[in-house]
């Protein structure tokens, strides 16, 4: 009894190891195309209509599109480029000059009737009918007209290569796999590699459940169709995108040692102690690889500070409690003024020296209460409860008075850098309906500051 009790608790463990790991990857690879998306948006916010045409009968305007799209892209470690495209998907301004007049292959381009969306899209595209002639990721926003026909967009592209990188950056035991698998099936990456299935539909393992568009976990116990081997697997999909981590432990490898020490209890009760030893310490060695995954998910890996997801998960938490209790609530935008010009002149290690600092004089500028995360490349936010307009005007001065007086970075040939930044205030008031409102209110004000000559904290007093 005790040796079946002891062989369903490693599956047991394994299999929760199994979602949670699947759950960090997706969060982590999420992470990447969550940050994207929202230079995406950005972008789709900042472009009229009528920069939409191609040709572009104005070189300056084309060149001004140009910038914009590399400053964009240098904040996007993993996207190796980002477009804009017309009305009919021609491309007109890219990030390098290159493949202008190329149509764009997204399913709303070739295919009639697909329907325009104005959220985020995501699509595999394969090497043929890639304008890179590699296979790409696509994530794209469209700008829509009121009659819901197409106006044009913005596109970037995470080449296939850097998602088999990414996966194949993580330890695997022999016979252990994982893999990235598209909403249509399609084998986009695996550890280890095989570049024969990759860019073709995976046959689908028995058991393996369906996902719809809302973020989902799961578990099962099946035999791998691609090299017959059983596996615990556990998958995990990002709401709304339609890409799937699996992670599949090997059942013959996790009950390895269990079956060499249940070989050994036919001995006498010296070797019943020792299966009993090897499954505390496999609970132990469990139970600790699930906070390490917890913090990593919860993590921005660079600077220590919350990520993206967690910062906006204890923000909706905070907007409720405030919305119940009548209490104050107050947002910032911090953003590193002329970010650019640092990784092009001293480099983007020391780019990352920047950021790391910022996010240090941060977490000392603000209280023990407060939250303080990273949006994605310079981009921070504060989540600061309890705190009036008042309160929140003096803590994000105290914050840019810090950034300019006492960080000194110094460059890899000696050279003293500083640097300033811009934030933007928002205060929770009545008009303001939900905690993304209020993120909005800020990042309105964050734009103020850098239109109004950078280095300055903007608050909408008036709120």
């Amino acid at each position: 009894m005790d040796l079946i009790e002891g062989r369903e608790r490693i599956i047991a463990e394994k299999t929760v190891l199994a979602v949670q790991k699947s759950q960090f990857m997706s969060q982590w690879f999420g992470t990447t195309i969550l940050t994207a998306d929202y230079v995406l948006r950005d972008l789709s916010g900042r472009i009229a209509p009528g920069d939409l045409i191609y040709p572009d009968p104005d070189p300056a305007h084309r060149q001004r599109l140009q910038t914009l799209l590399q400053e964009k892209l240098a904040t996007l470690n993993s996207v190796a480029g980002i477009t804009i495209y017309d009305r009919n998907c021609i491309f007109l301004a890219s990030h390098d000059g290159l493949r202008l007049g190329f149509r764009s292959n997204q399913r709303v381009c070739s295919e009639p009737g697909a329907p325009v969306g104005r959220g985020r899209n995501i699509q595999y595209v394969p090497s043929e009918k890639s304008a890179s002639k590699s296979p790409v990721i696509l994530i794209s926003r469209h700008v829509v007209a009121p009659d819901g026909t197409l106006q044009g967009g913005v596109l970037a592209a995470i080449e296939l290569a850097r998602a088999q990188d990414w996966i194949t950056s993580f330890a695997v035991e022999t016979n252990d796999v994982l893999a990235i698998v598209d909403g249509d099936g399609t084998l986009l990456a695996r550890n280890p590699p095989l570049p024969e299935s990759i860019g073709k539909r995976a046959p689908t393992t028995p058991g393996q459940p369906s996902f719809g568009a809302t973020r989902s976990s799961a578990s099962f116990v099946a035999v791998s169709p691609l090299d017959g081997r059983e596996r615990i697997f556990g998958m995990s999909k990002i709401e709304d995108i339609p890409l799937l981590i699996i992670v599949g432990f090997d059942k013959q490898g996790v009950l390895r040692e269990w079956r060499r020490r249940a070989w050994q209890l036919s001995g006498g009760f010296l070797a019943l102690l020792a299966l009993t030893a090897m499954v505390l310490r496999a609970h132990t060695i469990a139970l600790g690889q699930r906070e390490q995954m917890r913090k990593l998910a919860t993590t921005d890996m660079l600077t220590g500070v919350a990520n993206r997801r967690q910062l906006v998960e204890v923000g909706m938490r905070e907007f409720d409690r405030s919305r119940r209790y009548r209490a104050p609530l107050s947002a910032l935008m911090v953003d590193i003024d002329r970010f650019k010009s640092i990784n092009d002149t001293w480099g983007h290690p020391t780019g990352d020296r920047a950021i790391q600092a910022l996010a240090n004089v941060m977490v000392a500028a603000v209280r023990d209460q407060d939250e303080v995360g990273r949006l994605g490349g310079e981009e921070f936010a504060a989540i600061l409860p309890e705190t009036g307009m008042d309160g929140a005007i003096i803590i994000a001065e105290r914050l840019r008075r810090a950034v300019q007086e006492d960080i000194d970075l110094v460059s890899e040939d000696g050279q003293t850098i500083r640097f300033t930044v811009s934030v933007g205030v928002a205060t929770l008031s009545d008009d303001i309906a939900s905690f993304d409102d209020l993120m909005s209110q800020a990042d309105r004000m964050l734009y103020k500051a850098k239109d109004g000559g950078r280095n300055q904290v903007v608050a909408d007093v008036d709120a």
